[in-house]
């Protein structure tokens, strides 16, 4: 019975033996964990200000394109404008063009019936001359009047 005894004994130390190894490596197993642990809260942290970050941009990005978008529609609205002030502008400029043609055969012609009168029009020596010519007939009639 003694050996008996004795070989559960062996059974309970080499038992006991495993359990404290057990315990040792749980005790291992513990601090790794808990360190996991933290390691996980910090990565945690870092997770939760990137997701604030990127709430951030988000809500810039956001701001942004509003504004873009009202930027873009206002240019919208002044291409259109401006379209409009060039057509306008161009048909302004076509009659201007229809009226200065226009103007342009009234001064031809003005200037072609200038060259005209110039050339059939007496000049001042010519009203010189004959005014000169018609006082000497009006001697000689007077004179031819009075014999």
């Amino acid at each position: 019975m003694e050996k008996v005894l004795n070989l559960i004994l062996n059974k309970l130390e080499s038992l006991d033996h495993k359990v404290g190894s057990m315990d040792k490596r749980l005790d291992a197993l513990d601090q790794k964990v808990s360190s996991m642990d933290k390691r996980l809260d910090a990565l945690d942290q870092n997770v939760s200000s990137m997701d604030k970050r990127l709430n951030t941009l988000d809500q810039k990005v956001n701001s942004m394109d509003k504004r873009l978008t009202a930027d873009l529609k206002r240019h919208e609205d002044l291409i259109q404008q401006l379209i409009h002030s060039v057509a306008a502008t161009n048909v302004k400029m076509n009659e201007m063009n229809e009226k200065l043609s226009a103007l342009d055969a009234k001064a031809d012609q003005a200037i072609e019936q200038i060259a005209d009168l110039r050339e059939s029009a007496a000049s001042k020596h010519d009203l010189a001359y004959y005014d000169q010519k018609i006082s000497e007939h009006s001697r000689q009639i007077y004179k031819l009047n009075n014999q």
